[in-house]
């Protein structure tokens, strides 16, 4: 019997799957969007790049950027009734609401 990992993306494969006619490589365009401070965004990972892909609990809610920290965007998301989050993600994984 093998052993089940605890690691941040599990159980998460029907979630970060992609479409036939998306896979590949990533838009142009979708990695180097900009937002505007106070824009309203959705959180959409992009399972073709990792690199600072949000938790499973972040999947699909609404936020509002805050700050800009480089290439990355703090978003800040309210969870599910609890108090209000702050998450770093790159312009791959949001879009425009």
């Amino acid at each position: 019997m093998s052993i089940t990992g605890n690691g941040l993306h599990r159980r998460s494969r029907k979630r970060l799957k992609l479409d036939i006619k998306e896979r590949g490589k990533v838009n142009i365009k979708k990695a180097l969007q900009s937002f505007e401070v106070g824009d309203k965004v959705i959180i959409d990972p992009d399972s073709r790049i990792q690199r600072n892909l949000p938790q499973r609990s972040f999947f699909g809610s609404v936020g509002k950027i805050i700050e800009k920290k480089g290439k990355a965007y703090t978003v800040e998301v309210k969870q599910q009734g609890k108090s209000l989050k702050r998450i770093d993600l790159l312009p791959v994984h949001i879009k425009r609401l």
